[in-house]
């Protein structure tokens, strides 16, 4: 698909972000994915117990916000060169990303994104959704592994 294309039914701006989920994911999922990207990416972390921005995630942390109700918070930043991609750790049976589309300027940006999407979702071994903000149902793309499809509106 070529860029005018991806940006017209992708990266456009309507004043919202797009949301990248992993749905019915457990802790061992969420493990595997700080393992990932802590490997894989530039990371910027808000540890809420420490109060400090680190640059890996540390996992034992997170489990204790959990556990806590969300007293501690916990965002991370994953970058995908100049993409960021926003974590958030709301709890363990969804993986939450974000992303601004204002920051997609071209096809490699978007080619970025699919490659951390295919490793998310063979990682985890489950299908990854682009999605508009807070609309889990509106899907813009599905990967599923090395399998990509865009949906065309």
């Amino acid at each position: 698909m070529d860029w005018k294309t991806l940006k017209s039914q992708i990266y456009f701006w309507d004043g919202s972000w797009r949301d990248i989920y992993v749905q019915n994911t457990d802790s061992e999922d969420w493990e595997t994915w700080v393992n990932l990207v802590n490997d894989k990416y530039k990371i910027n972390w808000h540890n809420g117990k420490t109060n400090q921005s680190e640059t890996k995630i540390k996992f034992d942390v997170i489990k204790e916000y959990w556990k806590e109700n969300g007293e501690l918070c916990s965002t991370a930043n994953i970058f995908l060169d100049k993409i960021q991609v926003n974590t958030h750790f709301f709890d363990d049976s969804e993986i939450e990303n974000d992303i601004d589309p204002r920051e997609f300027k071209s096809l490699d940006d978007h080619n970025r994104l699919i490659e951390y999407l295919k490793l998310v979702s063979m990682a985890c071994n489950k299908e990854v959704i682009v999605t508009l903000e807070n609309s889990p149902e509106y899907v813009l793309m599905k990967i599923n592994g090395n399998e990509v499809q865009i949906i065309e509106a």
